[in-house]
């Protein structure tokens, strides 16, 4: 659950450097940056298994993953739990599972429902028919079930074409609608699509991976526009199809999962680019841009992996240290004083008072240890199972009269743990074991953050020695 909550922060920062690295790679091709993107997506998908190889001996110390102590501690609850997180997975993959397995039989019944384009109808699309035979062929049908036109997969290539498409559009801009198809063919995108679809049933509830998922829906389209403008060769009237083709019914939500040629979600970035005046860089350029960022984002990818900044784990308040079986009110030496053993308990009477006797009046006798020195424990601390009398040596006693008889006083020591030092500690009030586990979890999340820029420091010195 730990490696799950932090790989949400580090697919995070994976995405947000790709975001920052795509502004220099804005004038470069739309396929440039589509590979950028998948590359950024398997490094997400990547990051829980970039931790194991720090054990390959013959990895460089610059691209080794550092472990750090996490800084953010999250509770131990029942919404933090493995189990909850793999029950939403499974919530999500069967959904996602459920639309991709409908998506396919809708597909599958429009390839049956499809009908061939009259050969009035393609004898007027002069681009078409130079380009229908070149490299991966693909076969032009009419279908009700589209909305304007679309790659129909599983099998032989089909480009349906929606019979109202046919009569809105004049033969010019149906042939640029045709040929914006074809290059989704030439390009294979009804297959890749498919590893984009079960990318989305297994991870495509990362904010990070469901971003770069739209940005490869993005680029894609882009880049057919980009081949369909350059056979073409005009690219306003190109802008001007697309709005035209935009005032027509959407797609079914179950024909969405193939290529077409209109997405509303993708318009206005694909006529920006379309009508854009800044030129494009060299290929040479933009592949070598597009070969630093990959490298780029390998590296932050590794560096990341290591890093653990969330952590679940029991706050539990600080509690008195139990290590002591009884409680004591009083603490009595053994042997520290005379006793005597006493068949049962004797009358309460008051306790003599001691005369204070300098050492040579007492005479010989001053030599006994006195017990004034010694503590007592109060008269009415609970009585053991084991009690001892103690009676002081008063000056009564000492001259032969028979000592006055008291209340035994209990002998209770504490019982310390074996190997534990004996200490009593006062009870803490919850105010002061709160504050307690304030400055542990500060003290923590100090160490941790200074591990960080530790980790930061030597990964930039590492790059900075490589250059």
């Amino acid at each position: 659950m730990d490696a799950l909550l932090n790989w949400l922060w580090q697919g995070g920062v994976v995405a947000v450097a790709l975001r920052l690295m795509l502004f220099s790679l804005e004038r470069a091709s739309a396929n440039v940056r589509y590979v950028v993107c998948w590359a950024a997506a398997l490094f997400v998908i990547a990051l829980p298994a970039l931790p194991l190889l720090q054990s390959t001996p013959a990895l460089p110390d610059a691209f080794r993953a550092t472990q750090s102590e996490a800084i953010v501690l999250l509770p131990e609850a029942w919404w933090t739990s493995t189990l909850v997180m793999l029950g939403a997975w499974t919530l999500w993959a069967s959904i996602q599972i459920g639309r991709f397995v409908s998506a396919i039989v809708a597909i599958r019944r429009a390839r049956a429902r499809s009908r061939a384009l009259p050969s009035d109808a393609e004898s007027v699309l002069p681009y078409w028919r130079r380009v229908r035979r070149d490299r991966r062929r693909a076969t032009l049908v009419l279908s009700d079930s589209v909305a304007t036109a679309a790659v129909l997969g599983w099998g032989a290539p089909m480009i349906a074409v929606a019979p109202s498409l046919v009569r809105t559009l004049d033969a010019e801009e149906l042939d640029r609608v045709l040929i914006h198809e074809w290059a989704h063919v030439q390009r294979r995108d009804d297959l890749v699509n498919i590893l984009q679809i079960v990318v989305r049933i297994i991870a495509g509830w990362h904010p990070a991976l469901w971003w770069i998922d739209r940005r490869l829906h993005v680029e894609r389209e882009i880049a057919c526009d980009e081949i369909t403008v350059a056979l073409t060769g005009s690219a306003k009237a190109y802008a001007q199809c697309l709005l035209k083709v935009a005032s027509l019914r959407g797609a079914p939500p179950t024909m969405r999962t193939a290529p077409a040629v209109f997405t509303p979600a993708t318009l206005r970035a694909r006529v920006i680019k379309i009508l854009s005046p800044h030129g494009s860089i060299a290929p040479a350029w933009s592949r070598s841009i597009a070969a630093a960022i990959v490298i780029s984002l390998s590296l932050i990818s590794v560096g990341v992996s290591g890093l653990i900044v969330v952590e679940a784990t029991a706050l539990a308040l600080p509690s008195v240290p139990s290590r002591m079986l009884t409680t004591t009110l009083a603490r009595v030496a053994p042997n520290a004083l005379p006793t005597r053993s006493l068949d049962g308990l004797t009358d309460r009477s008051p306790r003599p008072t001691r005369a204070r006797v300098s050492s040579s009046a007492r005479g010989p006798q001053a030599e006994q240890p006195a017990a004034s020195s010694t503590p007592r424990a109060e008269p009415d601390a609970p009585p053991t199972t084991e009690v001892a009398s103690h009676v002081d040596a008063t000056p009564a006693a000492e001259a032969g009269a028979e000592p006055a008889a008291r209340e035994p006083i209990p002998d209770v020591r504490p019982i310390p743990l074996e190997g534990s030092d004996v200490r009593t500690e006062p009870p803490q009030s919850p105010w002061s074991a709160a504050a307690t586990a304030g400055n542990a979890v500060g003290r923590k999340s100090r160490d941790a953050g200074v591990a960080t820029a530790g980790f930061f420091s030597r990964f930039a010195r590492r790059v900075a020695g490589s250059f």
